[in-house]
């Protein structure tokens, strides 16, 4: 990467950044291999920078740790695509609808109830359309039952 491009998306002043990979791409290892010259050069450029990298074959996670600045302690992490479909796959086997579980949190859906389905159906569906969201609570909330957090929350 070009140390101008470097200083002009401020790379010393950021908290981390984030190297993804193109999914679509025809050969899996030579895109790891791009984006793993990417971090050796961010790297070189800003060796305190918090690097995350995605990559799409497992093998490849071995190259990060010959780069000097690489520093897991730090919050340097690779996320590998193969790696999470297979964890995917493992999870599902230990907890069936594990998978189902995790694809509905992840995409968001919109349906119709209609009186021709099941009602199983038509709240399974009403499900897959909620989101999800985060919210911080108070200190006061600490050590107290979740049923009792909700009724004050």
């Amino acid at each position: 990467m070009n140390p101008i491009d470097l200083q002009r998306v401020k790379v010393h002043e950021a908290d981390a950044c984030l190297v993804l990979a193109n999914k679509y791409c025809q050969d899996p290892d030579a895109e790891d291999a791009a984006n793993i010259m990417r971090v050796i050069s961010i790297k070189n450029y800003s060796d305190d920078i918090r690097v995350i990298i995605q990559l799409m074959q497992y093998h490849n996670k071995a190259y990060l740790l010959n780069i000097p600045s690489w520093d897991w302690k730090q919050g340097d992490d690779v996320i590998c695509l193969a790696e999470l479909k297979l964890g995917f796959i493992a999870q599902s086997c230990l907890a069936p609808g594990f998978s189902t579980m995790m694809a509905n949190l992840f995409a968001m859906r919109s349906f119709k109830t209609s009186p021709d389905m099941q009602v199983w159906t038509n709240d399974y569906l009403r499900g897959t359309g909620m989101e999800m969201y985060t919210e911080t609570l108070s200190p006061s909330f600490i050590s107290m039952p979740f049923g009792q957090a909700t009724e004050h929350y």
